[in-house]
């Protein structure tokens, strides 16, 4: 005689709500985990990369050594997408962690253009950066440099050629204030309104423009974990404006959803 079915006290509603979760904890823990894989190999061949670099140059071989600093930066770009695999499973799973130190706003803008001067060398756009004032903030280093990332590398591939612009000034004290300017064609009011959701797209009539419409969910979600404010407008005389409002210690800005650790 078989045994009856334990009864777990669910409906067959919750019991089948219940395995939908479990299937997305799975998944996102799938993702963690192949992400993480992703990058430990990549990131050891960015140092044996570095390294050699040093020799090309100890060698007086500046162009051999300037041919693997670029492949070296092809390296962290891949970096960069397999931590982004990370980032969406930790959100996901709202178990997104600050890690807090000072940093240098002049020295994070700077790596932010250094990344994508290549990029927007070959679509023929000009990077420009201004740091009126060199500030210091308590943030996570990593999560800082992948918003600005984001926005830069948005404005490149959606400003159809013109020049990029990326200010930081200090007008409202405690706050750092950094904006993304592009001449492009702008994005309308409609989608200005739902940008900053999962899997929209900043621009969607272009067939040569890839992505998932991940990036700009995930920088909001970055920004508000350290206490911040993102916004979206049109810039004068055409194209597009990101402003990011940043506290320069959101540990005690008192409002927000995140703490520093």
């Amino acid at each position: 005689m078989s045994a009856a079915p334990a009864d777990t006290g669910l409906t067959d509603e919750a019991a089948a709500l219940q395995q939908a979760l479990d299937a997305v904890r799975a998944r996102d823990d799938f993702i963690a985990i192949a992400a993480h894989e992703l990058r430990s190999p990549m990131n050891a061949l960015a140092l044996r990369l570095a390294a050699v670099e040093r020799m090309a140059r100890q060698g007086h071989d500046p162009q051999l050594a300037t041919e693997i600093q670029r492949i070296g930066r092809t390296v962290e770009r891949y970096v960069r997408r397999a931590t982004v695999l990370l980032d969406v499973s930790r959100l996901n799973a709202d178990r997104l962690q600050l890690a807090c130190m000072p940093v240098r706003v002049g020295e994070v803008v700077q790596a932010v253009v250094d990344a994508h001067r290549d990029e927007a060398a070959f679509r023929g756009a000009l990077l420009h950066a201004h740091v009126e004032q060199d500030l210091v903030g308590h943030w996570d280093p990593h999560m800082v440099e992948e918003i600005l990332a984001n926005l830069v590398s948005n404005a490149i591939k959606y400003g159809q050629g013109t020049p990029v612009d990326l200010r930081v000034s200090a007008m409202e004290p405690g706050f750092a204030i950094f904006e993304v300017r592009d001449g492009g064609p702008g994005i309308d009011a409609m989608q200005r309104r739902r940008i900053f959701e999962k899997f929209e797209r900043v621009v969607s009539s272009s067939p040569y423009q890839s992505g998932f419409g991940l990036g700009l969910w995930i920088v909001g979600r970055m920004v508000v974990a350290h206490k911040g404010a993102i916004d979206v407008s049109a810039a004068p005389g055409g194209g597009t404006v990101f402003t990011v409002r940043l506290p320069l210690d959101p540990q005690g800005s008192g409002n927000g959803e995140q703490e520093c650790r």
